[in-house]
């Protein structure tokens, strides 16, 4: 009789292409799945915490003021109200936002370190190279954000003749005087763009990256940009974003991008820091004028000469296409609850201001 023999000669079974393409896309499926639900989870961690420390910031400063104590934020918010000369000052906003800022940033390293086994670590160690990668690159974001912020100007404004109010940031001081320059240092120039290095480039990168580097550059700017809370600093940042984010995946540092950050958000706090040091409106026009002039030709010349250096090459091969590994980002039940969310902030933003 005779007997069914699965194995060939040699001894070996015959691997099924078709099989094993089958097999390996249900695994990046499935891997890209768990990574895009633990991003999401830290990223609604994150919106959950800031809002838990911004009601807990705004208790701190009645109890302060009051010497009494109470969790009623109809009542805390009247005081402040009464008081809003000194608790609407650019010195309080500031104490406000670097509190609030990086105690949830603690909070969600500590979270992601515990929940998901997440470590930033290694993206964390500074190398020579990454301090003048940083330096080298600055220019060619800079110079995207500039572009790319005139001429969303010019929609803005295009937009504004027909009755459309675009709402914008407003980051302007508006108290001058040594406290308020030495928070919006402190936060501006070191807290901050630690945090948001933190997880827009190191979260972001570090759960996407093994599905493609490309996927990677591309949430951590989007993500990024989502995360400035309206349409105009949307587009900059975005733009501006996936330099940083390729520059990361480049270096596999966030060092490079926080020498990037430190430098963009010095250039954009030109004019307040001129403001409480004393030095002419027009003095400091020209200084940043000239900043501006410096890194557009040569962020230009870095991106018409060097662009290919920032394209990421994937090391593997993926059986899913790029379309399909975005699809199944934006798709992730908890990516779409994140998105919802910040859609609906943008939305609310906007009937406000056109009401």
């Amino acid at each position: 009789m005779d007997i069914y023999n699965p194995y060939p000669p040699g001894g070996a079974p015959v691997p099924d292409p078709v099989m094993m393409i089958n097999e390996q896309r249900r695994r990046e499926r499935h891997g890209l799945f768990v990574n895009a639900m633990k991003l999401g989870i830290l990223l609604l961690m994150y919106e959950g915490l800031t809002y838990v420390m911004n009601r807990l910031y705004f208790i701190a400063l009645y109890v302060s003021a009051t010497g009494s104590f109470t969790l009623d934020m109809n009542e805390i918010r009247k005081y402040l109200s009464d008081h809003y000369s000194t608790y609407s000052s650019s010195f309080y906003s500031m104490l406000g936002n670097l509190s609030i800022v990086s105690v949830s940033v603690v909070v969600l390293f500590v979270a992601a370190r515990v929940m998901f086994k997440i470590s930033l670590v290694p993206m964390l160690r500074p190398k020579a190279a990454y301090f003048s990668g940083g330096i080298k690159w600055f220019s060619a974001s800079m110079s995207i954000n500039v572009l790319v912020s005139f001429l969303v100007g010019i929609l803005v404004y295009v937009l504004g003749t027909i009755g459309v109010v675009v709402p914008e940031s407003d980051f302007s001081m508006t108290d001058s005087s040594l406290g308020t320059l030495i928070m919006q240092f402190l936060y501006v120039v070191a807290i901050g763009p630690v945090c948001e290095e933190f997880i827009y480039r190191g979260l972001v990168i570090t759960l996407l990256k093994p599905y493609g580097k490309g996927l990677a550059v591309f949430f951590s700017a989007f993500i990024f940009g989502l995360m400035h809370g309206n349409i105009p600093q949307f587009a900059a940042t975005f733009a501006g974003g996936l330099v940083f984010a390729a520059v990361a995946v480049k270096y596999d540092s966030i060092v490079p991008t926080l020498v990037m950050h430190i430098l963009n958000n010095i250039a954009a706090s030109i004019y307040d820091f001129t403001d409480v040091l004393g030095i002419s409106r027009s003095t400091a026009g020209n200084i940043y004028n000239s900043i501006v002039i410096v890194c557009m030709v040569f962020g230009l010349y870095m991106l018409i000469v060097h662009f290919r250096q920032l394209r990421p090459s994937e090391e593997k091969r993926f059986s899913l296409t790029s379309g399909q590994r975005r699809l199944a980002v934006f798709s992730n039940i908890a990516m779409l609850v994140y998105f919802g969310f910040i859609a609906i902030k943008y939305i609310r933003s906007f009937m406000m201001y056109n009401q």
